[in-house]
């Protein structure tokens, strides 16, 4: 009863935060329109055609008398207001746990030459690959900023472009096995060409970086080599198909290692994240990481519009690592004080390297008035990719998990969100960890800029 009273209250604050919002949103016109639609002169259609006209013009003369390098630049950003309500219940062990939270997110855009443009993008946050968020604590103190994103393009034709630096994640993916949040590192190429009116062809290359060895230890680096290759099918013009298939191929994690000093505790590092949120690392007699993930995913979505009132879709993938091996790792690994293999003989040879996701979402999000609502189902076993990059909310982050998400949002502007995000999820395998059951809402109010 106390939780559904206090849930009540959390809802009631959000709705009201929506009204101070949705007031000023509608509120936008010119005396002029006004007093034409007065006299009959105007009917509401031509007055909203006219406005959006004059908006446009204005906004071209103001821009017109900047200096010629301005207006090659184009910034972008928005900022998140959160409440965060998480539910656990772990073994012994439950806990209630709500957050007020912000993300930030500020950058730009700068178009150097006809084929080559600049990226930089600053936001909030703890500085962890897989989330953005900052909460409101530390008696106000003043709250950290990382680059994000910062990178160069070239694009010498409409078919290829290559990236380098701090960049989006080009591939065809879901949160299965890529949070949002992830800005790979390195070197991506990108290939799409016409087969056709209706097919097109595409595919994504990734040369990223893990992480980077002292030239002492090691001159071969964890990187990650990414292969995806997809095709996109437009049998009509209301039915849009897309499919991938991707590789990925760790390479040199072998070069990780143990150490006294608390490589596991340490969850700024490529081993130290894994093994807390579910895939327990394994070293051999040299102190060298066991672990292997060659991963094939596959990727699936269909849009359709025009059939019902809104568009709707319908998407799905399966994740699989073949470098996964439990009897291997048992077999080889010894305990160097805080991981021991023998943890692993509850699973009785279960490999726990597959998942998959299957979901639905329908609406548009583009202007003031949309709607957009989505749903997945998933299942995400221990090995079947690097936690330290799925999606850091599901299921408190991490791998050995399964459950519904389900979201809503609602543009009270063009440039204004109110947003519903709901997990409800449960440890996958309950073998070797125990239970583990998390509920999680999220509450949100996102302005664009």
């Amino acid at each position: 009863m106390y939780r559904m009273k206090k849930l009540f209250m959390i809802l009631l604050l959000f709705f009201m935060v929506l009204a101070a919002f949705v007031t000023p949103a509608f509120a936008s016109s010119d005396p002029l329109i006004e007093k034409l639609k007065e006299k009959g002169l105007l009917d509401e259609k031509e007055a909203k055609e006219i406005l959006t006209q004059m908006q446009k013009e204005e906004a071209k003369t103001s821009v017109a008398g900047l200096p010629a390098w301005v207006r090659k630049i184009d910034f972008n950003g928005d900022l998140r207001l959160r409440h965060d309500t998480q539910w656990r219940n772990e073994g012994d062990n439950k806990y209630d746990r709500n957050r007020e939270r912000l993300r930030l997110r500020f950058g730009f855009n700068a178009k150097i030459t006809d084929t080559t443009k600049v990226g930089v993008r600053l936001v909030s946050g703890s500085g962890f690959q897989n989330t953005t968020n900052q909460s409101f604590d530390g008696h106000a103190r003043g709250k950290e900023i990382f680059i994000d994103r910062a990178y160069a393009s070239w694009q010498p034709s409409d078919f290829f472009k290559i990236t380098g630096g701090k960049h989006k994640n080009p591939l065809f993916t879901t949160p299965l096995v890529w949070d949002p949040d992830v800005n790979p590192e390195g070197i991506s190429e990108s290939l799409n060409f016409d087969v056709s009116d209706c097919i097109s062809i595409f595919s994504n290359l990734g040369q990223w970086f893990i992480e980077e060895l002292k030239i002492k230890d090691s001159d071969r680096d964890p990187t990650l080599l990414t292969f995806q290759l997809g095709a996109q099918i437009k049998p009509s013009k209301k039915i849009k198909f897309e499919l991938a298939g991707t590789y990925y191929d760790f390479k040199n994690l072998d070069e990780l290692e143990w150490d006294k000093d608390g490589t596991l505790g340490d969850t700024d590092t490529f081993i130290g994240y894994n093994n807390k949120y579910g895939q327990q690392m394994i070293f051999d007699s040299n102190d060298k990481l066991l672990n292997e993930f060659q991963c094939w995913e596959l990727a699936a979505k269909v849009n359709i519009k025009d059939v019902l009132p809104v568009p709707f879709s319908i998407f799905g993938n399966y994740i699989i690592n073949t470098g996964a091996d439990i009897d291997e790792l048992m077999e080889k690994g010894v305990d160097p004080g805080d991981s021991d293999p023998a943890d692993l003989a509850g699973y009785e040879g279960d490999d726990r390297d597959t998942g998959w996701l299957v979901g639905v979402s329908v609406g548009n999000k583009k202007k003031k008035g949309d709607f957009y609502a989505k749903y997945h189902y998933q299942v995400l076993e221990d090995y079947a990719f690097p936690a330290v990059f799925v999606d850091s909310d599901f299921h408190g982050g991490g791998t050995n998990n399964k459950g519904h998400y389900v979201h809503g949002r609602y543009l009270l502007a063009d440039n204004i969100q109110a947003r519903a995000t709901g997990f409800f999820t449960e440890r996958d395998d309950e073998r070797k960890d125990g239970k583990k059951d998390e509920d999680r809402v999220q509450l949100d109010i996102v302005i664009n800029f």
